[in-house]
């Protein structure tokens, strides 16, 4: 995964905040398997109705790419 989009979650998470995905696309998220990070149970997903998916880390996740 790209690292800034690593540090965007991360501090998104540091904030308890969710992060659009349609922010993210500068970052390349469309060749991310957001599925597969969600079955590792590292990120949540949410729809929204105004911002579309919505993104943010677990605590599991958090820590996993904390150490990255």
């Amino acid at each position: 995964m790209n690292q800034a989009l690593v540090k965007v979650l991360v501090k998104a998470k540091e904030l308890n905040k969710w992060v659009p995905a349609s922010l993210l696309k500068k970052y390349d998220i469309q060749s991310v398997n957001l599925l597969e990070l969600e079955e590792s149970h590292l990120i949540l997903t949410k729809r929204n109705k105004s911002e579309g998916l919505l993104l943010k880390l677990t605590l599991k996740g958090y820590h996993y790419f904390k150490q990255k």
